[in-house]
């Protein structure tokens, strides 16, 4: 029985490795195209832009034309940028976690025209990469799911420490879901959340009703 205990252990012990290797691989992956995006297509783009601007036609209606063929490659432009952001924020690793989560929010309320509350002085200390790169995932999937189907009036972003713990909160007071029955097709990312962060040793908990917006808390603990 207890050889059977162990070798259960053990099959856990290497699916979680494996589990986080593949989560390794992806993000490498997010990450190199993230940057051929950012670095190589986005700088095609931008010198394209660069001529358009500095055309000047014969006529007017074909200085109209190349004024909103610019205007377009200006667009394109914005959302290249926005995917690589998306796929590998390419200043997580230089600027931190805390930088990040408030261009995150920042974003969010501006196309949503909502205010934000963000205290994420807790994350102004360096945090193993692997943990600041969870965090992030999983408040880039809060907050992409607010976008999708709150409809706050408001949303807050918060961090703090006690007991060397740390926790990460993502609130809105939007419409809501019913916690109590199994998620539905908008909420399959709050599995993918908490077996994510279960595989760094941290806890996922969501709070929420129809009506009385969503809290989302994610718990880590730090290393002494």
């Amino acid at each position: 029985m207890q050889a059977g205990i162990a070798t259960g252990k053990d099959d856990r012990a290497r699916r979680r490795r494996l589990a986080r290797r593949l989560i390794a691989v992806q993000e490498e992956q997010r990450l190199r195209l993230s940057r051929e995006l950012h670095d190589d297509l986005g700088q095609m783009l931008a010198s394209v832009a660069l001529e358009l601007h500095s055309i000047r036609a014969d006529s007017a209606e074909l200085d109209a034309r190349l004024a909103r063929a610019a205007q377009l490659i200006d667009q394109l432009s914005a959302r290249v940028h926005d995917a690589a952001w998306s796929l590998r924020p390419a200043d997580l690793d230089r600027l931190g976690l805390r930088a990040c989560l408030e261009d995150l929010v920042s974003m969010l309320c501006a196309q949503l025209g909502v205010p934000g509350d963000v205290d994420l002085e807790a994350l102004a200390r360096p945090l193993e990469p692997e943990i600041a790169l969870t965090l992030y995932r999983i408040a880039q999937e809060a907050l992409t799911n607010i976008g999708k189907h709150a409809r706050p009036g408001r949303v807050s972003v918060t961090a703090h420490i006690w007991d060397n713990k740390l926790r990460l909160a993502v609130e809105d007071n939007g419409q809501g879901f019913d916690g109590t029955v199994a998620p539905g097709p908008h909420h399959l990312g709050l599995a993918g959340m908490k077996e994510r962060l279960a595989l760094i040793g941290g806890e996922l908990t969501v709070e929420t009703a129809r009506g009385k917006g969503t809290a989302i808390y994610a718990d880590v603990h730090l290393s002494d």
